[in-house]
């Protein structure tokens, strides 16, 4: 498994390995086990909903009701298969990220992993409804992105059955709801109790006078694809760097578990979250160890924004995903600047009021100023083996690391790194306001659609 081979790489260069064990319930669909029918045949199933719930073999039978807008009334479903939208809207990225000059590195986003989040799909509370089953169709996504999206990935087991079916499917699907006819679903999942998973870890020890500063350099291990789960090849090129090249301060490298079973390893934050709370004396100075001057955090390398198992068009919606790169210190953000050698100009972002997107977000969270690449496609989360990957690009920002690593081990002192900024409570108010009177623009607009067509 990638966990062992990456702990017997860091042995090779020299590295103690540590390991930290997380014990969880695993749930696990077979690779065909998802399956919808009515009564006019089959339904397209995307994905299952990791985590929802299971059915057995046989299935659950029961009649669909639709259960319309974001604010779920789930007791109007009791006893049925709900029916439910998602839609993966484009809304301006302003609404989640923040500028350091005035320039994003994208205009607009849309993405499944916020279409989720967004959509009001708390199953636990379709579950204390009496809700036995539920079908979400995915809207304004294209039916190859639907296949096989892992989504989403942050909640506990929600206790009723779920599917993501595409959006070719939409019409068919929700004109049987409200018709309230009788489906058929099944979701066979076995749920593991006493699963293991390890979060990796090692120690470069500094050699200098700043030897007692640390420097973070973090990714993740979980993934259902190349994209999500390739940070270790950046991981293990800077870990190769550090053993070979003597460094003033002290680098530790952590493969953290449980990114994409957040709930395993932690009530709150990313996935590293835990390894901070589980380990102080290797960042924070109040526990009589290591200080954390600065961090850097490697996700989604080279990503390209199409999968490869889509048909090529030559239009250049096939070339690489605008890179997501945080910066969270004016500092770190020339620094990036003069380093960073990516897929074009590059324009870092600083975290929005309410969001700081992967695993970046504990760090900031405890002050620690970092660099972090969370670049994501629309299909990040497709348990794919035909990911799109630009080798060129990765390369190129596996060696955009390293050069900031170097540097960062070397500056004169931490005050070069900048000071982390937490936003207040009125930046924060100002954000919800604007992401609420989007939604009631978007509502409105799509109130008048309806009525126009009608």
């Amino acid at each position: 498994m990638l966990i062992d081979e990456v702990a017997a790489e860091l042995a090779k260069l020299g590295y103690a390995v540590e390991r930290d064990m997380h014990t969880f319930e695993r749930w696990d669909p077979p690779e065909h086990g998802a399956f919808l029918t009515l009564g006019d045949g089959p339904v397209d199933v995307s994905s299952p909903w990791p985590y929802s719930g299971e059915t057995g073999p046989a299935g659950i039978s029961a009649p669909l009701a639709l259960v319309p807008g974001r604010r779920k009334r789930w007791a109007e479903a009791s006893g049925r298969i709900a029916v439910i939208e998602v839609e993966n809207l484009e809304a301006p990225a302003s609404l989640l990220l923040d500028s350091w000059d005035g320039h994003l590195p994208f205009e607009t986003v849309a993405n499944p992993v916020i279409a989720v989040e967004l959509a009001g799909s708390d199953l636990t509370a379709a579950c204390d409804a009496g809700v036995v089953g539920v079908v979400a169709v995915w809207r304004g996504l294209g039916d190859d992105e639907a296949r096989g999206q892992y989504l989403p990935f942050t909640r506990p087991h929600q206790g009723v059955p779920a599917v993501w079916v595409p959006e070719s499917e939409g019409d068919r699907i929700l004109a049987a709801a409200r018709r309230g006819d009788q489906a058929t679903l099944t979701l066979e999942a076995t749920r593991h109790h006493g699963a293991t998973m390890d979060t990796v870890w090692a120690v470069s020890p500094g050699a200098g006078p700043h030897a007692d500063e640390s420097i973070l350099v973090v990714t993740h291990s979980d993934g259902g694809n190349a994209i999500e789960e390739n940070g270790h090849i950046g991981l293990l090129a800077l870990a190769q760097d550090a053993a070979t090249i003597p460094h003033d301060r002290t680098i530790v490298f952590v493969l953290t578990a449980g990114h994409l079973r957040i709930p395993a390893v932690t009530l709150h934050g990313q996935a590293t979250t835990a390894w901070l709370q589980a380990h102080p004396e290797m960042w924070d100075a109040d526990a009589a160890g290591l200080t954390a001057v600065a961090g850097l955090v490697i996700e989604h390398l080279g990503a390209r924004r199409r999968r490869d198992d889509f048909p090529r068009t030559g239009h250049a919606d096939e070339g690489p995903e605008p890179e997501l790169l945080y910066a969270t210190t004016p500092e770190l953000d020339a620094l990036s600047r003069r380093l960073w050698k990516g897929s074009g100009p590059i324009h870092p972002v600083k975290p929005g009021a309410l969001v700081h997107l992967g695993e970046g977000e504990p760090l900031f969270e405890k002050g620690i100023p970092a660099i972090a690449l969370v670049t994501a496609p629309a299909s990040l989360l497709a348990e794919t083996r035909h990911a799109g990957i630009d080798l060129d690009l990765l390369a190129r920002q596996i060696d955009s690391f390293r050069a900031l690593q170097r540097w960062i081990a070397a500056a004169p002192g931490r005050g070069t790194f900048g000071t982390v900024h937490h936003p207040g409570h009125v930046r924060k108010l100002l954000a919800i306001t604007r992401i609420t009177w989007f939604q009631v623009r978007r509502r409105r607009r799509l109130r008048r659609r309806l009525l126009g067509a009608s």
